[in-house]
């Protein structure tokens, strides 16, 4: 049998371990202790108590292969050396690093650590009279939108450097998003300059200096982008958004038989968890094809979402989502959105896929 290493126990990497679990031997590289469902990590900021659930134990995920604790220092063609100094050889290799986030909205560390952090954030914000969230980008717009379904009554101001909410994406969407905030009474302060943060690595204490002025809040979050954890190949490349070069089959340069997926990869999609329904699937195929000794060359190249798809809940029940329909896409409002992400956040489907269902 094959052996596969996957590096990186994110979304690409465990999707993609459990797909291949029992066609190859899967070794899948992780230093974090447990897995942490980082979609549900925005709602958990105004309800720690989905802590408990959205972070998940890795020793249900594989049947057959196994989940190994530790870093990864360098990827190597054919081979994986870890942080402990061992060496473990390879047929494949899937980087799947993924990408790191402003605390506390994706665990970096130990999934306590990540715990404390979001209780700690919790703790300021139910004492904070007034919130600003800077960031234009989804994460802000939903964090915006949370933070006023969990908390009526609370002054909360949204800045975002760009002339629309969620840039990159149709005005359709951002008109729907900045709708419903208005309406939930979010001051939004749209094509604003912020200087002077004084820190932009977690939550902290204003004012804040917003186009030449003072803004007073008690409590701020900047909410500025993933940045993508790039893993250790020596001599890849790297694209101008950070992330690695890949070709058409989805491997470093210089590489034959090491792929790289998700975040950590300029795939052409963006470093959603969207974009990974498209990746694994072809990735599994593929390397199912390369195991049955086809040259992947003979295997089609991969084609990253045509059109983006983004799914932005304010709150279990409110907020807007593009999806890849109509011509070239199609917006939908609370309904939908609530149905296919706010009530939930994928925390069952996450469960069940880790081997825990609904407990």
């Amino acid at each position: 049998m094959k052996r596969i290493i996957i590096v990186g126990g994110g979304y690409a990497g465990t999707v993609l371990a459990r797909a291949l679990d029992g066609v190859a031997e899967i070794h899948l590289i992780e230093p974090r202790d447990q897995f942490v469902h980082n979609v549900a990590a925005i709602r958990a900021v105004t309800d720690p108590s989905l802590l408990e659930r959205m972070i998940i134990p890795y020793d249900r995920l594989l049947h057959r292969g196994k989940v190994i604790q530790e870093y990864a220092t360098e990827i190597a063609e054919g081979r994986v050396t870890l942080g402990d100094g061992r060496i473990i050889e390879a047929d494949y290799i899937v980087a799947a690093t993924g990408s790191r986030y402003t605390s506390p909205f994706k665990a970096s560390r130990s999934s306590e650590q990540f715990k404390y952090d979001v209780q700690a954030a919790h703790a300021q914000l139910a004492a904070a009279r007034s919130v600003a969230v800077i960031g234009g980008v989804a994460v802000g717009v939903e964090l915006a939108g949370e933070i006023a379904a969990a908390f009526r009554g609370k002054a909360i101001d949204l800045i975002a450097s760009s002339p629309a909410l969620v840039p990159g994406y149709s005005a359709k969407l951002s008109n729907a998003l900045v709708q419903q905030l208005k309406a939930r009474e979010v001051s939004l302060h749209l094509n604003a300059k912020v200087t002077g943060l004084n820190r932009a690595d977690g939550p902290f204490s204003g004012p804040l200096n917003v186009d030449g002025r003072l803004m007073a809040a008690d409590l701020v979050f900047a909410v500025v982008g993933a940045t993508p954890q790039r893993p250790p190949i020596p001599g890849a490349r790297v694209a101008s958004n950070g992330r690695t070069e890949v070709d058409a089959w989805l491997r470093p340069a210089g590489h034959a038989q090491t792929f790289a997926i998700g975040d950590a990869a300029a795939t052409g999609d963006p470093m959603t968890i969207v974009a990974i329904t498209r990746q694994v699937p072809w990735l599994t195929k593929t390397l199912k094809a390369l195991i049955a000794s086809r040259p992947v060359e003979a295997l089609a190249p991969y084609a990253p979402w045509p059109s983006g798809v983004l799914l932005v809940p304010l709150g279990p029940d409110a907020g807007a989502s593009q999806l890849p329909f109509g011509c070239p896409t199609v917006t939908v409002g609370p309904r939908i959105t609530s149905i296919l992400k706010g009530r939930d956040l994928f925390i069952t489907r996450y469960r069940k896929a880790f081997g825990y269902g609904r407990t």
